[in-house]
């Protein structure tokens, strides 16, 4: 986690999410609309839920296949029809936690440990999920529920543990008792119908409402009140009158029926309390973009991204290819079984061995082994990667020098095989050209040459929208120019709102206040999703948002995004960087001190936490908090830097001396800690060592102007002349406008008398 760009080069404090500004103004026509041609807005403003069952006798067979499908069995309360697992007074246990399942009184129970380590019993109100696992929902006094860490699984009947590989405690955000399992924090609003959430922050207790505990019916196409009313109406007079629209109905365009199956089959964040049937994903939802840990650097799933961002990558989506060309639409299932659902489309030859080169009946002769690979997530659970890639195994010979990896099918089937093996295999099968795509570019820009980041941006309609806002993101990121950063302001106008987006945030990122006149006309986005980053860069960087012109809605949805966001550590230390930016620094620690009990591994809040306690003067307070951050991350030099930088503040020179040496020999390199410990041991008097830590330092930083003058001062006082004056050559050569340096320069070269 990027914890280091939290801490100052001084002791004033930072803000991260701190917006910027522009250079020239255009007005607010000027703002470009969302390129959503087939998307047409329905109002549901007076329609109302009524339930699935309203719904068959008109749609029977459709309410026959959605039946028992895994939207209807995404939760059920907990009965002897939907509990699959073995609660005969089971014992499964798991690095010494027990789990116990039994029966008592006709109802279902589980014995296992709280957060403080003792055993209860817990009733089971609902099931979670129904294949390849399920999982089983208890009530907590809050309003909360959680759900169980031991699933069961569906498949091969047994009780098996959701994070095998890690040593969890029991107070730990990511077991059971923690938010990380809560159901109206992670599960609801996709497994459930008209969900809202409901959290009060100031009780920290929620009221969760939803019309039918699993996904209806009314899920997917909407509150149907005003629409069984018109035909209840009308019945016997239907000539010459238009129903109501649902939400969803037949013959909707490709790309917006992806859109709207996007909200649950996707991974993002919430934007508001409840989604209401209006506008666009994007103006709901913030959908995570194509970077690491979610997703390998070219792309290709690495954690759960429940479809979305895989599939809008994909030339079947380019082609007009949505879901519904796959899987039938109320049944889930496909529509065919093996390569006869890819033959629907694609012309027989595909399905020869003189395409796949492999027998028609082994795996190797499968569509999706080769172009839809997967992963297994939540132990037992196989999803396949819907990007439709054809296997690069070029790629990942040639970036396993940097230390990546780049999986690809030939490899992950042919496992005692190199992948320098598989590129060769592929050159000899298919020749030397590979068809080009994004990831090539993606990859460059990563490692080779950040103008590979530019040419996904700048081709439109070439690459994926998803992409180039992922390119977006990365490319802020690479270290740029002056006339670079300038040149980005024309993506302020982009047609696809996710890169306006990641414009605007880059400009944060970089501190860059000179902006805003280019921001100004975002707070009237067409997208909500953009208007909050307006908004948000205003209340970030201090400025009176009020005094501009038709601002309070996208200041009401920032703020609103704010408290839909309070149940998660994160979303507690948003708001605290709010709170931060209005001057309200009481305020701001007891949102840190929030987001630090929902999660108590929440280190950025901690390390702020510290940061402020630190420029009160508050050591002891401040001690406390980086100690514990370098505990929980002892590889991570930020906090032993902050230690460093404290005990010496304290007096403490030896603790002082101490942390900033560990810092220095931790990840990431922080130019900072070098150059204060340099000139620690500088004031000691050991010089000798001060050289060699900056001599270290200019590997990571050759460029650093402060720690090449730390390493002159060493240098000099060890009268090493010649090495001093090619130091001070350097000095001149990245500042030339610095005349102390000449003038040492001149002092070193003058022989001694």
């Amino acid at each position: 986690m990027p914890y280091h760009k939290l801490i100052p080069r001084n002791r004033t404090l930072l803000l991260s999410l701190v917006f910027v500004l522009s250079s020239f103004i255009y007005s607010c026509k000027d703002v470009p609309k969302e390129n959503y041609e087939e998307i047409h807005p329905v109002n549901f403003s007076d329609a109302s839920f009524v339930g699935s069952v309203s719904c068959k006798e008109c749609h029977e067979e459709e309410y026959n296949l959605w039946e028992d499908s895994h939207h209807d069995l995404a939760m059920k309360l907990a009965d002897s029809t939907s509990v699959l697992g073995d609660f005969n007074n089971t014992v499964f246990e798991h690095k010494g936690v027990k789990h116990t399942f039994f029966m008592k009184d006709g109802e279902y129970y589980m014995n296992t440990a709280d957060k403080n380590g003792e055993y209860k019993d817990y009733k089971i109100v609902y099931t979670f999920g129904w294949y390849p696992l399920q999982q089983y929902v208890v009530a907590f006094p809050n309003g909360e529920y959680q759900c169980s860490i031991a699933a069961w699984d569906s498949e091969l009947n047994k009780w098996f543990h959701l994070q095998p590989n890690l040593d969890l405690a029991h107070d730990e955000w990511l077991n059971w008792t923690g938010r990380a399992m809560s159901w109206n924090t992670m599960c609801v609003d996709c497994h459930s119908t008209d969900l809202s959430k409901n959290y009060t922050d100031a009780t920290s207790t929620f009221n969760t409402t939803y019309s039918e505990i699993n996904v209806s019916c009314e899920a997917c196409h909407g509150p149907m009140s005003e629409h069984n009313s018109f035909y209840e109406k009308y019945q016997d007079d239907l000539e010459g009158r238009t129903p109501p629209k649902t939400y969803m109905p037949t013959g909707l365009a490709s790309k917006e029926l992806v859109d709207k199956c996007a909200r649950c089959h996707s991974r993002r964040g919430q934007l508001t309390n409840n989604f209401d049937y209006e506008g666009t994903f994007i103006d709901h939802y913030n959908p995570r973009l194509l970077v690491a840990p979610q997703y390998f650097l070219d792309g290709q799933i690495l954690d759960e991204d429940y479809v979305y961002a895989s599939f809008v990558q994909s030339k079947m989506y380019a082609n007009g290819i949505s879901c519904r060309d796959c899987h039938d639409v109320h049944s889930l299932k496909l529509k065919k079984e093996g390569n006869d659902l890819c033959m629907q489309c694609h012309v027989p030859k595909y399905n020869t061995p003189e395409h796949h080169f492999h027998n028609v009946n082994d795996t190797g002769g499968s569509c999706i082994n080769c172009h839809m690979t997967g992963r297994y997530y939540m132990v037992n659970d196989f999803r396949n990667d819907h990007s439709f890639r054809v296997p690069r195994p070029d790629q990942s010979a040639k970036y396993e020098q940097y230390g990546i990896e780049l999986p690809n099918a030939c490899t992950s089937c042919h496992t005692d095989k190199s992948d320098e093996w598989a590129a060769d295999w592929i050159v000899e099968k298919y020749g030397p050209e590979r068809a080009d795509h994004f990831s090539d570019h993606m990859l460059k820009g990563y490692f080779e040459d950040n103008a590979g980041f530019l040419t996904v941006i700048d081709s439109l309609h070439k690459y994926p929208d998803f992409v180039r806002a992922t390119a977006m993101n990365q490319y802020s990121q690479s270290g740029l120019t002056e006339t670079e950063i300038n040149a980005m302001a024309k993506y302020l106008r982009d047609p696809y709102a996710l890169v306006r987006n990641e414009a605007v945030e880059a400009y944060h990122r970089m501190g860059r206040l000179d902006k805003e006149p280019l921001i100004r006309p975002l707070l009237n986005d067409s997208l909500r999703i953009v208007r909050i980053a307006a908004a948000r860069y205003y209340n970030m960087n201090s400025m009176d948002i009020s005094e501009i012109g038709n601002s309070k809605r996208a200041q009401d949805e920032f703020l609103n995004q704010l408290e839909v966001n309070a149940d998660f550590a994160s979303g507690q230390h948003q708001k605290a960087l709010y709170y931060q930016a209005k001057g309200d620094t009481e305020r701001a620690i007891l949102a840190y001190q929030k987001s630090l009990q929902i999660d108590n591994r929440y280190n950025q809040s901690r390390m702020n936490l510290a940061l402020i306690y630190y420029n009160q003067g508050l050591f002891e307070q401040s001690e406390e908090l980086y100690l514990k951050v370098a505990e929980i991350e002892p590889e991570f030099s930020y906090s032993f830097y902050m230690l460093g930088l404290l005990y010496n503040e304290m007096g403490r020179n030896e603790n002082s001396l101490k942390y900033l040496k560990m810092a220095t020999q931790k990840q990431p390199r922080n130019e900072n800690a070098f150059y204060n410990y340099a000139l620690k041991l500088q004031q000691a008097e050991h010089y000798k060592e001060a050289l060699k830590v900056t001599s270290e330092a200019t590997q990571y930083f050759p460029y650093n102007e402060r720690i090449l003058y730390a390493k002159l001062i060493s240098e000099m006082n060890l009268n090493m002349t010649s090495e001093a004056s090619l130091t001070c050559s350097q000095l001149i050569q990245i500042n030339p406008q610095n005349q102390n340096y000449r003038q040492i320069l001149m002092g070193l070269q003058r022989p001694n008398i």
